[in-house]
């Protein structure tokens, strides 16, 4: 071990997570693309994440839904959405909410 002195790295990832809660948290309801990850097991885990609030900008536990969709080519999406002040009657459920995913994919519009 040593000691290398310079400067901390800027914490842009982190605040990118907590600009994506903050517009979750501004269209209840609504799902969104999050982030394309290089795998399906990593995607899943990101969305665990976010479900159960160890990902500090989606706090608290069970405020954010989040799902991993695998793209085709090796990589996976991840949606969610902020379900914190939304009862549960008034969200989309079943094949809705798949067609929802569908329609925010990324690669939907080039389809």
């Amino acid at each position: 071990m040593h000691a290398r002195f310079e400067p901390l790295p800027a914490q842009h990832r982190v605040q990118e997570a907590h600009n994506a809660a903050a517009a979750l948290r501004e269209r209840p309801g609504e799902w969104a693309h999050l982030n394309t990850l290089e795998n399906l097991n990593r995607a899943t885990n990101l969305g665990h994440r976010i479900r159960t609030g160890k990902h500090p900008a989606f706090r608290p536990a069970g405020a954010f839904e989040a799902k991993a969709r695998s793209a085709g080519d090796g990589t996976a999406h991840v949606y969610a959405r902020y379900i914190g002040t939304i009862a549960p009657t008034e969200l989309p459920q079943g094949e809705a909410v798949e067609q929802l995913a569908i329609r925010s994919s990324p690669t939907a519009e080039t389809s």
